[in-house]
């Protein structure tokens, strides 16, 4: 099943709001075996839609719609849908009731505007929102299926979850054609470059209708295979062999699988061994401890930090020697391990990390350039300290420093034993 993602909202085409609902409708929709064909942004519209409707439906075999279903004047598909089917609005009954059900537990009068919600082209299948106003609606027209969803995400997700995922899925079973199938291998501290160089050329390797792209990013490169079957088996037995592979290559350095996170490994291994950790930052200002509290249950291994972006509260809080900052300056290995031991003391945890550079635009020297971090770790153990340069870019700089401290305490803790 080609799938084709249409995304409308001119808040998405001048960049008001990130473009989320796409990438994870395509995430969805290729791990019930679609194939997200392409990806298409435009304005809130009836000329752009139609247009878009007109050239999608020639290649794709499902079109996903998401935005433009709200009461205002701007929201045009559901007048859009009207024409393209050249169809007439209904009112369903079952919409207008859960309306005024939301309408009186939340205390708010019912307008019109909100009541021709529930009006819905005759010729849909009706999905329910409760989460929202707006229903979804789904088509399936000379094969091709149209799917609009609202574009608030929460609302999106629910109904694509509830109704429009069981249904593709449904269909897509039904072929006989082959599906793809993909598995994610998640390295850290080795460069796309290097990391190619060590695996070699994947053709040596790889069979027809299999595949290895490289997803860099900064938490490390995630190695993605993927293979095109007819079964299933076949397909998870395949990718397991091509695991194998790779990880006699580049076994080194991967440290998860899947969709898990180097957040998400690490903290998993913080509570299997029953240690906690906490943070005294920087240049971050917060952000190395807003990275730990991310996920539910983070108090369990998280205990908290120590903000201390001044000289002062560096030697008030974490007890850095006054003498150190005087001798090596804040940005150096002494003072990033004086913040993370002196840290470790005060919050009382197994680990302390602490962060301490200049993340620019201003501030660099000949000797300590914009960009220079260092990063310290210290446990009942031991400290370790590493400096790091990471550009120019302030928001860049302040990201990987976060990154790399995780990925240091990672290491940290699989070598413990």
């Amino acid at each position: 099943m080609k799938i084709a993602i249409l995304t409308i909202g001119d808040e998405l085409c001048i960049g008001q709001i990130i473009n989320t609902n796409a990438a994870w409708m395509a995430q969805a929709c290729t791990e019930i075996g679609g194939i997200v064909y392409r990806h298409v942004t435009i304005q809130d519209g009836i000329e752009e839609l139609l247009y878009e409707l007109n050239i999608l439906s020639k290649e794709c075999d499902c079109i996903l719609m998401s935005g433009g279903l709200g009461p205002t004047h701007d929201d045009k598909t559901k007048e859009t849908l009207i024409a393209y089917f050249n169809d007439t609005l209904i009112l369903h009954e079952q919409t207008l009731q859960s309306l005024k059900a939301r309408a009186r537990l939340r205390g708010l009068p019912l307008n019109q505007r909100n009541m021709d919600q529930a009006l819905v082209p005759s010729t849909c299948t009706v999905l329910e929102n409760p989460r929202g106003t707006a229903p979804g609606m789904l088509f399936h027209v000379d094969d091709t299926i149209y799917v609009s969803l609202p574009g608030v995400p929460s609302e999106m997700k629910g109904i694509m979850q509830d109704h429009v995922l069981p249904y593709l899925r449904k269909n897509i079973e039904q072929e006989d054609g082959k599906i793809p199938y993909y598995h994610t291998i998640l390295t850290k501290g080795i460069p796309e470059s290097a990391l190619a160089d060590l695996i070699g050329a994947p053709e040596d390797f790889l069979q027809t209708d299999e595949s290895l792209a490289f997803l860099p990013s900064y938490q490390g490169v995630r190695l993605r295979l993927g293979i095109l079957s007819s079964h299933p088996d076949h397909a998870k037995n395949r990718l397991g062999e091509l695991q194998t592979i790779l990880h006699s290559k580049v076994g080194t350095y991967i440290y998860g699988y899947g969709n898990a996170t180097l957040l998400s490994v690490t903290t998993d291994i913080l509570i299997q061994k029953q240690c906690t950790i906490g943070v005294v930052e920087s240049c971050t200002g917060g952000m190395l401890g807003a990275e730990f509290t991310k996920q539910s249950g983070s108090s369990t291994y998280f205990l908290g930090g120590l903000q201390t972006y001044s000289n002062a509260l560096k030697i008030q809080l974490a007890h850095v020697s006054p003498k150190t900052l005087e001798q090596f300056g804040a940005v150096s290995k002494e003072v990033a391990e004086e913040m993370a031991i002196g840290g470790r003391k005060v919050l009382n945890t197994s680990y302390c990390l602490s962060i301490t550079g200049i993340a620019g635009p201003e501030g660099g020297t000949e000797e300590k350039p914009v960009g220079t971090v260092w990063i310290a770790l210290a446990s009942e153990h031991d400290i370790v300290s590493k400096r790091f340069n990471f550009g120019g870019d302030r928001s860049i700089n302040r990201e990987r420093s976060v990154m790399q401290s995780i990925a240091m305490l990672h290491d940290a803790l699989i070598s413990r034993k």
